[in-house]
């Protein structure tokens, strides 16, 4: 009947038993924890060889650096494109969510570009959606001129690379105003 103040001054007179009390349920969440990481790291093992991949740190969109810091994903879950070092200037092919493992396909810069090509800004007044690594055919004066590759999308001006063999051609195009791009 009164059960709460006869339990009160019982502890009152032996604290041992109070602070025994106090050590089995340290003891006990203790196992609890213990057992939980022993799980966590035989499930851990199970998959097998791990591997070093870049993950992205925070939302980047099409166009801008890519953050991302090296973190191990067991075998199993690593695409084969997957990358360990982002090359120097790589911006973001496409809008990349955290969290999300970095391929070759996300990843644009002038590394990924063939040797001797040539990058123009393009006013891109009427332009098509584009982003970051997107093909191009350019137009001008109603005639193809080449095939291009987007490597910069900005407010007004959009980076296009072209190879070697075109960019006199789109050089004058570019100056005269006249250059339309469409996607491919």
């Amino acid at each position: 009947m009164y059960i709460v103040p006869r339990l009160r001054l019982l502890l009152a007179r032996r604290p041992w038993l109070y602070w025994s009390f106090i050590a089995l349920c340290a003891i006990v969440v203790w196992s609890g924890v213990r057992s939980a990481t022993a799980a966590a790291h035989a499930q851990q093992r199970g998959w097998g060889e791990s591997h070093p991949v870049l993950v992205v740190v925070a939302a980047v969109p099409a166009g801008q650096p890519i953050r991302a810091s090296p973190r191990h994903y067991p075998l199993a879950m690593v695409p084969p494109s997957a990358l360990t070092a982002l090359p120097a200037g790589a911006t973001a092919a496409h809008d990349l969510a955290p969290g999300e493992i970095v391929v070759t396909s996300s990843v644009v810069g002038a590394a990924s570009l063939p040797r001797g090509w040539v990058v123009f800004g393009v006013p891109s007044a009427d332009r098509p959606m584009l982003v970051v690594g997107d093909d191009v055919a350019l137009f001008g004066d109603g005639t193809r001129w080449c095939a291009g590759r987007v490597t910069g999308v900005f407010d007004r001006t959009v980076d296009v690379a072209v190879p070697a063999a075109c960019a006199d051609s789109v050089s004058a195009l570019v100056a005269a105003g006249s250059v339309v791009l469409a996607r491919t």
